[in-house]
């Protein structure tokens, strides 16, 4: 894997967050809407921190801001193999699929 800095971070980040926020809309289990939600509120968390740098700071490496990272990368990491059963929008499961390895690096970095 390349580095990523912290402008690919917030890129990988704003996609992830939109595509969990159509995941919690689109599934009809209220358990998975809570879990979209909890993992949702783990990202915003670490969307706040990295929108306290400045433009200059993008180009520098990315290092996770938030300690519960680590939590939403296993929730990610575990949700994977059944996301089609949470996530029935063709659409929605195919971009997140996409997303989580890319997250889960940035994660455990």
């Amino acid at each position: 894997m390349s580095e990523k800095n912290v402008g690919d971070a917030l890129h990988i980040f704003y996609e992830l967050n939109e595509v969990l926020s159509d995941a919690y809309w689109e599934t009809n289990d209220i358990n998975q809407k809570d879990h979209f939600f909890a993992m949702k509120g783990i990202l915003q968390d670490e969307l706040d921190e990295l929108h306290k740098l400045s433009l200059q700071d993008h180009v520098y490496s990315y290092e996770p801001m938030n300690p519960s990272l680590m939590q939403l990368s296993n929730k990610l990491r575990t949700l994977l193999p059944e996301l089609n059963q949470y996530v029935y929008r063709p659409q929605t499961l195919n971009r997140f699929a996409d997303l989580i390895p890319s997250a889960c690096e940035l994660f455990e970095l």
